[in-house]
C-alpha cells in the first residue's frame, strides 16, 4: 500500500501526532509520499529522514501511484487536498488536529486503530459533490474547483452588494446584502450553516443557495438541484467584490461574468464503518444534550 501526507504546515506542540502516524505507517510496512512543504519541515526543524519520496502538484501525486490521502490538520487542510487528488478517485482521510472537524474527523487518539482500518479494509467511500467556477477571464486556472462552497462578498466595508442570480439563464432572484453562498452538501456546515443555511446529508444532488446579511428580511435560503448552471451579475458601489473557492480568493469587478456547476468528478471520502453523518454533526454541534444538566 502507499499513502500521500498532506498538511498546510507543522506547529512544534504538534509534531508527535505527525512522528506517530508516519511511524505507525512505517511500521505495517506502508510506503509513504510526503507534500514537498511537510517534508522540508520534518527535515528542517526535526531532523526527520529526508530521502521520502514527495510530491508538489496534482501531475506528481497521480505518477506515484498512491492508494490513499491522509490529511493531517483541520477542515481547512481537508479542503486543500481536492487541489492534489481532483479526479483521480484516490479516497481521502482526516486526522483532526484542528477545530470542529466535519471533514477531518478521525481522533489523533485513534491513530492506530483507523491506519488497521485501512488495512483490513474497515471503511466506506463517501463521493462528495464539487463545485467548478467558470470565469470570462482567468483566475483560479487549474484551481477553479471547490469542495465546501463559493461565495460573492463586498469588500472591507463597502456598501452592500447587488448580486442577480440565474439558474440555467432564467432569472431566480437579486440578493442585496453583504453577499452570497452556494454550498455542496459537504459545505452545508460550514459558512453557510453560520448563516443559517440547512445542514444536508452528503448524498444529496442539491445546492444550498444562502444570502449573507441580507438587506430584506424575507429572503431565505433556498436548496436547488445541483444539476442546474448558477450565474451571477454583480453590482458594487465601489465597483469591486471577493469571490472565492474554499479558502482561495480572488478580488474582481463587475465586468466578470461568473458561471458555476457541479463539476464532472466527485471527491472520495474515507469514513470508518461505525461513523455515520448523523453521529458526526451530533457529536460536533452537541445535539441531543441537554444543556440544562452541563
Amino acid at each position: 500500500m502507499k499513502v500521500a501526507l498532506y498538511s498546510k504546515g507543522i506547529l512544534e506542540n504538534n509534531i508527535q501526532v505527525y512522528m506517530d502516524i508516519i511511524n505507525c505507517l512505517t511500521t505495517n510496512n506502508i510506503e509513504l509520499v510526503l507534500h514537498e512543504d511537510l517534508q522540508v519541515a520534518l527535515t528542517n526543524n526535526f531532523k526527520a529522514k529526508d530521502d521520502r519520496i514527495v510530491y508538489k502538484n496534482y501531475s506528481e501525486l497521480i505518477r506515484h501511484k498512491v492508494d490513499f490521502m491522509i490529511s493531517i490538520g483541520g477542515d481547512g487542510t481537508f479542503l486543500n487536498t481536492l487541489l492534489f487528488v481532483k479526479d483521480s478517485n484516490i479516497p481521502v482521510l482526516g486526522f483532526n488536529i484542528g477545530r470542529l472537524g466535519f471533514l477531518a474527523n478521525n481522533s489523533i487518539d485513534e491513530i492506530d486503530s483507523v491506519i488497521q482500518a485501512l488495512i483490513n479494509n474497515k471503511f466506506i467511500i463517501e463521493s462528495r459533490s464539487v463545485i467548478e467556477l467558470e470565469t470570462s477571464a482567468p483566475l483560479f486556472k487549474e484551481d477553479r474547483y471547490a469542495l465546501n462552497d463559493f461565495t460573492i462578498h463586498k469588500r472591507d466595508n463597502s456598501s452592500l452588494t447587488a448580486i442577480t442570480t440565474y439558474l440555467n439563464g432564467e432569472f431566480f432572484n437579486k440578493y442585496w446584502g453583504d453577499g452570497l453562498i452556494v454550498a455542496t452538501p459537504t459545505g452545508s456546515t460550514a459558512y453557510s450553516m453560520s448563516c443559517g443555511g440547512p445542514i444536508v446529508y452528503p448524498e444529496a444532488s442539491n445546492f444550498v443557495i444562502t444570502p449573507v446579511a441580507p438587506h430584506n428580511l424575507n429572503v431565505r435560503p433556498v436548496i436547488v438541484p445541483d444539476n442546474v448552471e448558477l450565474s451571477f451579475e454583480i453590482n458594487s458601489r465601489e465597483g469591486g467584490f471577493l469571490i472565492s473557492l474554499d479558502s482561495r480568493y480572488k478580488i474582481v469587478d463587475e465586468t466578470y461574468k461568473l458561471k458555476l456547476k457541479k463539476a464532472p468528478f466527485n471527491i472520495q471520502l474515507v469514513r470508518l464503518n461505525d461513523m455515520k453523518f448523523s453521529d458526526i454533526i451530533r457529536e460536533k454541534l452537541n445535539w441531543g444534550i441537554d444543556s440544562r444538566n452541563v
